[in-house]
């Protein structure tokens, strides 16, 4: 008598029933450890063998490649999950064959008379020379198991595979792509750029909510994170009662923000300044900001010197500060940097703003005349482009954190008061770990006090100018006197070209 199975399936998790039903090109899903990411990717593998189209004998063909990056892990997590679902003493869909490669044999009868004819393969692919083991290979789908594991190279060649199998004579194939499960990688890692930079059309990235949630607690040397249950996460029925919380104790919180949180992650060796109160899920707009001219209120905040920055934002009527755009240059004075970088912007992208509309807030040390100009950076912002702009109240960098805390620290109508837009990579990746305070080489955890002067640090100082000038943490005084020096010098030229 022949055996029947039922199979009752129920994604636990919105994120993770959305990955399990979508049906696009490439979708791949972030989670923490212990979020079903590979049981949710395994029985998608198999819905999918079965909604593979018929042929003309009614046989539903296809063949998936399940990779991993090592074999251990391919034998002990990967082939191991899938057979706990379905190859076991209880389920026999076909049979197993554990020779190079190991491959699942699928041959069964669906209840609407078709039968299913499919292969499963399981592939460790552990360096971008690997790939000589996809050549040849007739596919219909990938499996990427814990993609953050493997190359790019590998992805690649991976993605120009799959559509294979069945052939055309056969019927083709109803579906064809890849899908993939992973931690949440580093900030410089491919993946990273591929979801939250580049955004290739047909290819689809989900993210999981945390099993933790960080909060901060103290101000300054007290400043600590500690770690809460997540009420959101998915997969908590499938899961020890605290099985989250119970392994914060004992670990590290950059190990917590991406196993735990599902935060990406970052390559410093350094301390995060803004560890703990940046969320890249929460402070990051889902598409790119523009500035919204009804509310005018547009500002900047410079950095100034010969690797100058300038970052651009809106203080929304609610008094949310939405970052839209980053300018980075190398070598440029002021008036270079403005000529060539800012004002092609601003009139590209912002010609709805009045420069004379614009506020803008500089580095204190701004305000000093060089040996060779008579005027100062910011001066020369108000004297030669009429622009509106003061030196903040204090570069002090405790104070110009605090103003960008502030920021992120606090809900406006259940929404942050930080809105970042995601075309500020570098500003996001400086988030995300980038902007830190370096690591001393002594034994032990010890750190400057001092942000370490890298590619983040530029951007990041004009951001916070820009915070401070948002809160009104201003000069005027110094205004004030330049605006008086500057009438006093009109009045001068006057007199010495009329006489009187």
């Amino acid at each position: 008598m022949q055996q029947t199975y039922e199979f009752h399936i129920a994604a636990q998790g919105k994120v993770l029933e959305q990955y399990m039903r979508a049906r696009g090109r490439n979708t791949f899903i972030m989670g923490p450890i212990g979020s079903g990411k590979t049981y949710g990717s395994a029985m998608r593998v198999f819905d999918q063998i079965c909604e593979q189209k018929p042929n003309k004998s009614d046989i539903r063909r296809s063949r998936w490649v399940a990779v991993r990056n090592t074999y251990p892990d391919l034998k002990g997590t990967t082939i191991k999950d899938w057979c706990d679902l379905y190859h076991n003493e209880e389920i026999s869909l076909g049979r197993f064959n554990q020779d190079f490669p190991p491959t699942h044999h699928l041959d069964f009868d669906l209840p609407d008379g078709t039968r299913v004819v499919a292969e499963v393969v399981f592939l460790a692919l552990d360096r971008p020379d690997s790939v000589r083991k996809l050549r040849g290979l007739q596919v219909t789908g990938f499996w990427l198991n814990e993609v953050k594991e493997l190359s790019k190279a590998i992805v690649d060649m991976c993605d120009g595979r799959h559509g294979r199998y069945p052939s055309a004579a056969d019927g083709g194939p109803s579906w064809h792509g890849m899908i993939g499960d992973t931690n949440a990688p580093d900030t410089d890692h491919w993946y990273y750029e591929l979801a939250e930079e580049i955004k290739p059309e047909g290819w689809t990235f989900l993210q999981q909510p945390g099993g933790v949630i960080e909060k901060v607690v103290g101000s300054g040397s007290t400043r600590k994170s500690i770690w809460l249950e997540n009420p959101d996460a998915e997969n908590l029925c499938n899961l020890p009662d605290g099985y989250y919380i119970r392994q914060v104790q004992g670990k590290k919180d950059d190990w917590i923000r991406v196993n735990l949180a599902n935060l990406y992650g970052n390559v410093s060796t350094g301390k995060p300044i803004y560890g703990g109160l940046w969320n890249d899920l929460r402070h990051v707009a889902k598409h790119p900001l523009v500035a919204i001219p009804k509310h005018q209120n547009l500002m900047m905040g410079f950095d100034f010197g010969r690797t100058p920055a300038c970052a651009i934002g809106q203080l929304m009527p609610n008094g949310k500060l939405r970052v839209i755009e980053e300018i980075i240059a190398t070598g440029m004075g002021i008036r270079k940097f403005m000529d060539e970088a800012v004002l092609p912007a601003l009139k590209s992208r912002y010609a709805q703003f009045p420069l004379k509309s614009i506020q803008v807030f500089g580095d204190p040390a701004g305000i000093a005349k060089s040996g060779n100009d008579e005027n100062s950076p910011i001066g020369i912002l108000i004297d030669e482009y009429k622009m509106d702009a003061y030196p903040t109240a204090s570069n002090l960098p405790e104070r110009r954190w605090e103003a960008v805390n502030y920021f992120l620290t606090n809900d406006i109508d259940g929404q942050p008061a930080f809105e970042l837009s995601p075309e500020c990579k570098v500003l996001r990746k400086g988030f995300n770990g980038g902007y830190c305070f370096r690591r001393i080489n002594t034994s032990g955890e010890k750190y400057t006090e001092t942000a370490d002067k890298n590619s983040f640090s530029h951007p990041h100082d004009a951001v916070q100018y820009l915070a401070q000038g948002a809160q009104g943490e201003i000069d005027h005084s110094w205004r004030d006197r330049h605006d008086s020096e500057r009438s006093n010098r009109s009045h001068l030229i006057k007199d010495q070209t009329t006489g009187y």
